[in-house]
C-alpha cells in the first residue's frame, strides 16, 4: 500500500502544494496531559514556500491510498525553523487543545464538593464540555486546595491520584480512568494485533512484580483532629504515601491508584511496525510470534508516527494494562 497524507491549514488543504516538498512528518500522540505534537520538514529549495504564522491551526491526516485517512488530531503552529544548505524549513506545532488559560497558576480552595462538580467548574471556565467517568462521579471531596496551581496541573493531580487520566481534547475536559481518554472523545479505541512479521524491532524491560503488596495512606479526620490512615491490598512490605490527604475517600482512592502502578507498570515495551492511523495512545495492542514475556496485550503510552522517504512507521512505548496484575 502507498502512504498517505492530508494537512489542512486554517480550513485551506494544502497538501498539492507541499507533497513533492514533504521531506517528513511526524506525529508523536501521548496519553495523559503530556501535548501531542507534530513536525513537518519540507524542502525549501528556493525559498518561496510562504512561512507559516504562529497560532495557525493544522490539521492532519495519516493513513494510505487504497484504505483511506485517518485524522490524526489539530495542531497549532508555535515554531518555525530555516535552516540550510540544503535549504529546508520545519515546521512544529503542539495539540491544539493545550490553551494558555489551563496553565495559568491560581490559587483557591474547594470545600464539600464533588469531584465530578470540580471537574465541570474548570471546564465551564475554559469553555469547554466535561466528560467525568462514572466511577468518578460518586466521590466527594471535603476539602482540597489549589494553591499557586495551574488547573491543569490540580486536574493532572486529582487523576494521577485516582488512576485517571486528565486531558484536552477536541473542546472536551477529559477526567476518565486511563485507556478511555480517547474513546471519551469520541474516538474509538480498536484494539490492534501486531504478529512477529509486522514487528521490526523491539524491546521489553521486565521489572520485580508485587514488590509493594500494600499502599497506606494518610489523612486528617477532622472530626477528632487525628491523622488516620487507610491501606489498599496486603502483605508486606508496604508502601506509605508522603503527602497526607484531607478526607478518607481521597486517601482511599491514591492507595487503590497507587496499587494499581504497582501491578501494571512492571513491564515495558518498545517497538517499532509499518505505520497504522488506528495506533494511538491510551489505546490496546495485542503481541503475537514474538516469545513469552512480550506476547500478551499492552496499553500504549506513547506512539510516534512517522512518514518520510522511508516510508510509513510507529514507534510504540507500552505497558501492561491494570487488568495484568
Amino acid at each position: 500500500m502507498t502512504p498517505d497524507f492530508r494537512i489542512i491549514a486554517d480550513a485551506t488543504d494544502i497538501t498539492a502544494a507541499l507533497r513533492d516538498r514533504l521531506l517528513s512528518l511526524s506525529v508523536s500522540d501521548a496519553a495523559g496531559i503530556e501535548s501531542d505534537t507534530l513536525e513537518i520538514s519540507l524542502d525549501d529549495r528556493d525559498g518561496v514556500i510562504a512561512l507559516p504564522r504562529t497560532g495557525a491551526e493544522l490539521t492532519v491526516e495519516l493513513g494510505y491510498k487504497n484504505a483511506g485517512l485517518q485524522r490524526m488530531g489539530i495542531y497549532t503552529v508555535d515554531e518555525v525553523g530555516l535552516s540550510g544548505p540544503p535549504q529546508q524549513m520545519t515546521i512544529r506545532a503542539r495539540a491544539a487543545d493545550l490553551r494558555q488559560g489551563l496553565k495559568k497558576p491560581r490559587t483557591r480552595s474547594w470545600d464539600e464538593v464533588w469531584l465530578a462538580d470540580i471537574v465541570r467548574s474548570i471546564a465551564a471556565e475554559h469553555g469547554d464540555e466535561a466528560r467525568v467517568g462514572q466511577v468518578f462521579e460518586s466521590e466527594a471531596l471535603v476539602h482540597i486546595d489549589q494553591a499557586d496551581e495551574s488547573d491543569l496541573h490540580f486536574l493532572t493531580r486529582l487523576a494521577r491520584e485516582r488512576g485517571a487520566v486528565a486531558k484536552p481534547a477536541g473542546g472536551l475536559l477529559l477526567f476518565v480512568p486511563a485507556g478511555e481518554a480517547k474513546s471519551a472523545s469520541g474516538r474509538t479505541i480498536a484494539p490492534v494485533t501486531l504478529g512477529a512479521g509486522a514487528v521490526s524491532r523491539w524491546e521489553v524491560t521486565l521489572a520485580e512484580r508485587g514488590k509493594y503488596p500494600a499502599v497506606t495512606a494518610r489523612w486528617f479526620d477532622t472530626a477528632s483532629a487525628a491523622e488516620r490512615t487507610v491501606t489498599a491490598g496486603s502483605g508486606e512490605p508496604v508502601f506509605t504515601i508522603g503527602r497526607r490527604y484531607p478526607d478518607e475517600q481521597s486517601a482511599a482512592s491514591a492507595a487503590r491508584a497507587k496499587l494499581a502502578a504497582f501491578a501494571r507498570g512492571l513491564a515495558t515495551l518498545r517497538l517499532s511496525c509499518p505505520g497504522d492511523p488506528l495506533l494511538i495512545a491510551e489505546g490496546r495492542m495485542t503481541v503475537a510470534g514474538l516469545r513469552s514475556g512480550a506476547d500478551g496485550d499492552w496499553i500504549i503510552t506513547r506512539v510516534t508516527h512517522r512518514l518520510d522517504g522511508g516510508g510509513y512507521v510507529c514507534d510504540i512505548e507500552a505497558e501492561t494494562p491494570k487488568e495484568s496484575a
